[in-house]
């Protein structure tokens, strides 16, 4: 297993810094290019002189409404041609955030009464094939989905659906443990259940206790985000262990991504912190540059 960080850390910083901290702290490869997508030749430069790999770029879609397909196959290919220009791995796509959903994200673990109805999962599921193929055909790069708080592929019955609905060949699957716990699901079970079709993790991290209560409260997902609801790798209550313990007992030999919304201290602090504790673990993570 390799061990990547998100760029999304570091909110708006140039890319140029976050690569370098990225590096400093001793990660090989990064998720997103920040301020510099769409920017072959820069990101190129950056990604070089660091010595870091890209593991993956990011998607974002609707999936489900026909009035935008042709939109969002367009802005896919122009995705998917950027990362695959800069060496990618893999485009991670997930059902876009809406407004409702994120006042209600987690409140409600199954049987939803907001979701999508059956058209549009039929929808969902035709266009992500879709995409798939064109981007696996196309740029020669792996589409995998991730689940996403505040959208309509939320919850463990929605992920459940989706993962039904769609070719284990086609579209793999990138689990973000930390979202599947704020929605109520566990993380070790999914991953244990879904591991054939698992591609790429993202692990991250929460307080539990505040969760509950902030779920007790109804709070919005917003909220819970300026409460400093996540934490570093560690810190929190996610079975983070468990889920590597797994994936080495299952000689996964994907990458992992150390994932954090919103940290509460420099983002150079924040992901040396979960660095070290997977080192703790026994990762063999890159040594840090001197």
């Amino acid at each position: 297993m390799r061990v990547a960080v998100t760029a999304t850390i570091w909110g708006d910083s140039p890319f140029g810094q976050v690569a370098e901290e990225a590096r400093d702290a001793g990660y090989a490869g990064i998720e997103g290019v920040g301020d510099l997508a769409g920017n072959v030749p820069m990101a190129r430069r950056v990604l070089a002189d660091e010595g870091l790999e890209v593991t993956a770029g990011r998607f974002f879609a609707n999936w489900f409404a026909e009035m935008y397909q042709d939109i969002e196959f367009d802005q896919l290919q122009r995705a998917a041609e950027f990362y695959a220009d800069i060496g990618a791995r893999f485009l991670i796509t997930s059902s876009r955030p809406v407004p409702e959903r994120m006042l209600t994200a987690g409140h409600v673990t199954t049987e939803r009464q907001d979701g999508l109805l059956d058209y549009q999962w039929t929808q969902m599921a035709d266009s992500l094939t879709k995409a798939g193929y064109i981007t696996q055909r196309d740029f020669e790069l792996p589409l995998l989905f991730r689940n996403q708080l505040g959208s309509y592929v939320e919850s463990g019955d929605e992920l459940d659906h989706l993962i039904g609905m769609t070719d284990p060949e086609n579209l793999r699957l990138a689990p973000d443990i930390g979202y599947l716990a704020y929605a109520g699901v566990d993380p070790l079970d999914f991953v244990r259940r879904n591991f054939e079709r698992v591609g790429y993790v993202t692990l991250k991290d929460l307080d539990a206790d505040l969760l509950e209560e902030h779920m007790w409260a109804k709070g919005s997902l917003e909220e819970f985000w300026e409460a400093g609801g996540f934490l570093e790798l560690g810190d929190g209550d996610v079975d983070v262990e468990g889920v590597v313990s797994l994936l080495r007992e299952r000689d996964y030999e994907g990458w992992l991504a150390v994932g954090h919304d919103r940290p509460g201290r420099d983002p150079s602090a924040s992901v040396q912190i979960s660095r070290d504790y997977l080192v703790g673990l026994g990762l063999e993570l890159e040594a840090e540059l001197t």
